[in-house]
């Protein structure tokens, strides 16, 4: 089996290597988003539990070990991740037939405390192999302050044979009790040429615009590609010839998300507001010039109290009462900041 790191993750990795020979308890991995700390945590966690050469730095990929880590069911690993990411145990609940807890219930987007309970258990035996036992906590500011405590007794009085893997992009929302049980592995942004060239090699069509959409992130470019359709509709088909009809552009969004809508307009308000007071843009390389000319005719003051209104929806997005009615609210007062004229 061909196991490889990612060319952005491989000073990380190393960085992992070197921690194996005295292993610490507990890791924390941190970094921006759409890097792959997950996996490079996965990974990691499978090559402390093969069973397959001891000198070599990936995982074999062939011994049983191996095999339970990649079907999901190695009985040495647990994965503590809020519910809204696990589609494993979705799958579960749906085959079953058990539908949410509580009627209207959404998945829960926090690790909760009753996660952290549960792992106890699995703590409090021996190893099922004899060897190591891996815990990987993504992402970890996803625990509230409670969940957050219940975990911090196991990384203060270990247990034995076993390593806590913490993946992080927002370290400093982490309590520093947690933090400092830990200690850290940071993995750095791809480069720009790097990213490109990766991406490339995949296939992706215009990388840089790309990476410029993704912040510089190579994973969340290649998530990005299966929405670019239905954003470049409302982008390009809509928002940058100038189009300000509530109506036409919520019938342009339709099917797709209410969160992921605002998530687009957030990046566009972005760079209207830079267009407008600095006269570059981060996000849409490949509507620059629209986005300038729109910016000439903005009032600031109406254009950021818009980019603030947008952090409120942000917040009610996932599900809102009626999402139609939602997204028409937001285009109308997206078509208000041109209501007054700018100097």
């Amino acid at each position: 089996m061909n196991i490889e790191i990612y060319p952005w993750l491989s000073r990380a990795w190393s960085q992992l290597q070197d921690r194996r020979a005295n292993l610490p308890h507990a890791l924390l991995i941190h970094g921006r988003p759409g890097l792959g700390k997950t996996i490079l945590a996965q990974l990691f966690a499978q090559r402390l539990l093969c069973e397959g050469p001891a000198d070599g730095d990936l995982p074999c990929g062939e011994c049983a070990a191996c095999l339970w880590f990649q079907q999901g069911n190695h009985p040495d690993y647990r994965i503590l991740e809020p519910e809204a990411l696990s589609a494993a145990e979705a799958e579960t609940r749906a085959a079953e037939g058990e539908g949410r807890k509580r009627e209207g219930e959404a998945a829960s987007r926090q690790i909760r405390i009753d996660q952290v309970r549960e792992l106890q258990d699995f703590l409090t035996i021996g190893t099922h192999r004899g060897g190591l036992r891996a815990v990987v906590v993504r992402p970890a500011e996803a625990m509230n302050a409670a969940t957050a405590n219940a975990l911090l007794k196991s990384l203060e009085e270990p247990p034995p044979k076993t390593a806590f893997l913490l993946v992080s992009s927002a370290p400093d929302r982490l309590l520093p009790t947690v933090r400092s049980r830990c200690q850290t592995v940071g993995v750095a942004p791809a480069t720009a040429a790097e990213a490109a060239r990766w991406l490339r090699a995949k296939g992706l069509q215009d990388p840089e615009a790309a990476l410029a959409y993704a912040a510089n992130a190579p994973l969340a470019a290649v998530e990005d590609a299966d929405e670019r359709a239905a954003r470049d509709s409302l982008i390009a088909g809509r928002l940058a010839s100038g189009g300000r009809d509530a109506l036409e552009l919520a019938d342009a969004c339709e099917g797709v998300a209410p969160a992921r809508v605002i998530f687009w307009l957030q990046k566009w308000v972005v760079d209207l507001v830079l267009a407008r007071t600095a006269g570059r843009t981060r996000y849409h390389q490949r509507h620059a010039a629209a986005l300038r000319g729109l910016a000439d005719s903005l009032a600031l003051e109406r254009l950021l109290r818009f980019e603030r209104s947008l952090a409120e929806a942000a917040a009610v997005a996932q599900h809102p009462l009626n999402p139609r009615l939602f997204l028409e609210d937001v285009f109308l007062r997206y078509g208000q900041i041109w209501e007054t004229s700018s100097g």
